[in-house]
């Protein structure tokens, strides 16, 4: 059997941000040409989960850079550095008509981020990752204020920045 894999490490950046910042996503310590999957996961708060992934191929110092390499398949192709996000769907055997919508903003999602051997489409909970991390994705900045706001049978809500002062 041919060692396809140094010591994979997969490098996430930021780890923390909110959900319209860009994520780096790389892989590194295999060896060149080595096909890999990269998968997604969110636990959405109605308690289905979502996936997205890409299948790409190691270059010649054994790196995968979402940024810059292409998705050769998966539920995304092209370089899509945000595909593993926006490409998100209910896993297979879910309910049907569902939306992924945040109900709580002052809550994270964490997005378990993982990388398979090989291309996969199916199957990712009965395979062993060779390497994985949770982001986490903010839907709200620190220091926000939420206040919701109830006049004349009108309901909303007023998310005020820090350093603020409201008249």
């Amino acid at each position: 059997m041919i060692r396809q894999f140094l010591r994979p490490l997969l490098w996430v950046r930021p780890l923390r941000c909110m959900v319209d910042e860009r994520l780096d996503v790389r892989v590194q310590g295999l060896l060149p040409g080595v096909r890999v999957t990269l998968h997604a996961l969110l636990h959405a708060e109605d308690g289905d989960f979502w996936e997205g992934f890409g299948h790409y191929v190691s270059d010649d110092s054994g790196t995968v850079t979402v940024s810059k390499d292409a998705s050769l398949g998966g539920s995304y192709d092209g370089v899509k550095p945000m595909g593993l996000l926006w490409s998100m769907k209910p896993i297979p055997g879910s309910r049907t008509g569902l939306r992924l919508r945040k109900k709580d903003v002052q809550a994270q999602a964490d997005v378990h981020i993982s990388v398979y051997k090989d291309h996969l489409t199916h199957g990712f909970q009965e395979k062993p990752p060779i390497a994985a991390v949770v982001a986490q994705r903010w839907y709200m900045a620190p220091g926000v204020q939420r206040v919701d706001v109830t006049d004349k049978g009108l309901k909303g809500t007023l998310f005020i920045p820090p350093g603020t002062t409201l008249m």
